[in-house]
Order: structure tokens, then C-alpha cells, then sequence
């Protein structure tokens, strides 16, 4: 009774006019359930599979083998310790790139719930982004030690810096994932939009190459790419063993303030009306 009673406070606060703060309210008030849709996504993922978790630890590692084997032993291009400057990108990237097409589908693969349950609706974005981060975080346990034992740590002390960066990454995400669901429901075509944008800027953002190795004339136009400045971020912490420089963070920041000031703006806007288009 208590949540019944919590979801109509909610939808009649909602009928007036949500705010900024209701979202992140909303978000910390149904806490249970975002885990419970995070849990119930990672189930869902592998029920029936044999190898489980497994097969998204597979994934970053054939791309790493595939983009290996074509930029250093074929284009002969690269540093040194390639495979693990690689994997430092492609498990950041994925991150991104699943979130953002998982999130153009979360309204609509959630309209069921939407129409029978009331509770803050953009918990739905939100957890695709948090069961992406929970994928990311578990491959990096997995694969930066051995890569660390492999190819020798670099000074580990910018190692403290992770967790700053990749908040912000989540929080420009976040906003992101919120802009894409909700405009999703009203323009579908955004869905497809999504995966032809993405793949051009997969080769703007410096995931399989170095940003030093571009000319100094296209370095600050790459930094301009959304995903530039956190992925060289964990290059740099990761790979190089030294600290951001405070131009990547102040990137790192404002995109991520700006994703979230815009994706939450455009949700509010948009969510009234999202019972109807469902």
C-alpha cells in the first residue's frame, strides 16, 4: 500500500509540472526498482545460454584480435602494446554505444509497464544505462588485470582518477539515454538514426588509434567528438599511466553537464504524452 500510495504522489506531482529535481526524487525513491529492472535485464540476457556472461566478455576481445591483427601486422600502424591500448577504448565505447541503442527501445519495450504501473519514467532510461555499466565494469575486472600482468602496469597512481571520469561518462550517457527514449516515442525513425550516427563516430572518436597519431590540425576537431575526451582520458590513465590533462576534464564535464541539462529538459517536455503514443 505504502508504494501505491508513493506512485500516486508521484503522478500528481507529475501532473503539475515535473522538475529537474523529481527526476533525480523519482530516481532515488524507486531505487528497488531500477535494480529490480537491471537484475531482471541481466537474466534475461543470458536465461538459455551456456556460456552466460561469458559471451559479452567475448565480444571486446574479437574486436581487439580483429583490429589487431588489420592496424598492426597489416597497416603496420599503432603503439606499442596495441591489443591493450585497444581494449582500453572498445570496452569504454561499448559501454556508450549500448546504452545509447538499448535506450532508443526502453519506452517502447517497457510501454506495458508504463501503462499499468505509475513510477518516474525515466528509471527506464536510467537502467539501461546502469546495466550497461554494470557489463563494463565487470569486463574491466576481468580483462585489465591480466592485460596490467601482460603488458606491465604503468604508474598506478592515475589509476584513482577512473572513477571521476567514468561518472561523468555515466551522467553524459545518462542524459543521452533520456534524450534518445522519449523522442524515440515520437519519432521513430530516431532509432535508426541512432546506428548510422554511431558508426560515424566511432571512427571520429580515437578508439583504435592514438589522438597524437592525428595531424595537430584535426586533434582539436577529434576532441569536439562527444565520447573523444573520455576515452583518451582512460588512455591516458590506463595506458600511459599519467592524469588527465585538465582540458580533457573540463570537456569531460561539459558534455556531461550539457547531456544531462538537455536530456532531462527534452524528457519533461516530452513525457506527458507518453501513455498516448505508446
Amino acid at each position: 500500500m505504502n508504494r501505491v500510495a508513493e506512485g500516486a504522489e508521484y503522478l500528481d506531482r507529475a501532473t503539475e509540472r515535473s522538475t529537474h529535481a523529481d527526476i533525480a526524487r523519482g530516481i532515488i525513491r524507486y531505487r528497488e526498482l531500477l535494480r529490480n529492472l537491471v537484475a531482471r535485464d541481466l537474466q534475461l540476457k543470458y536465461r538459455g545460454s551456456l556460456l552466460g556472461l561469458c559471451w559479452s566478455l567475448m565480444n571486446p576481445i574479437v574486436l581487439v584480435g580483429a583490429s589487431t591483427f588489420a592496424f598492426k601486422y597489416i597497416l603496420r600502424v599503432g603503439p606499442e602494446r596495441y591489443p591493450f591500448f585497444v581494449l582500453i577504448g572498445v570496452l569504454a565505447w561499448s559501454f556508450f554505444t549500448n546504452s545509447a541503442n538499448m535506450s532508443t527501445r526502453s519506452m517502447m519495450d517497457g510501454a506495458g509497464l508504463i501503462k499499468s504501473v505509475r513510477f518516474p519514467r525515466a528509471i527506464l532510461p536510467i537502467a539501461t544505462v546502469l546495466f550497461n555499466l554494470a557489463q563494463y565494469l565487470l569486463a574491466m575486472a576481468v580483462y585489465l588485470p591480466v592485460m596490467l600482468v601482460i603488458y606491465g602496469a604503468p604508474q598506478v597512481l592515475p589509476f584513482v582518477a577512473f572513477p571521476a571520469v567514468l561518472l561523468l561518462q555515466v551522467l553524459f550517457t545518462a542524459g543521452l539515454a533520456m534524450l534518445l527514449s522519449v523522442a524515440t516515442v515520437y519519432f521513430r525513425d530516431i532509432r535508426h538514426l541512432v546506428e548510422v550516427a554511431l558508426s560515424v563516430l566511432f571512427w571520429t572518436t580515437p578508439v583504435l588509434y592514438p589522438l597524437e597519431q592525428a595531424g595537430e590540425s584535426l586533434r582539436g576537431w577529434i576532441l569536439l567528438s562527444p565520447l573523444s575526451p573520455f576515452i583518451v582520458s582512460y588512455h591516458r590513465i590506463f595506458f600511459e599511466g599519467a592524469w588527465p590533462e585538465p582540458l580533457l576534464w573540463l570537456l569531460m564535464s561539459v558534455y556531461a553537464a550539457l547531456s544531462l541539462a538537455i536530456g532531462s529538459t527534452v524528457f519533461l517536455a516530452l513525457e506527458d504524452r507518453l501513455g498516448e503514443q505508446l
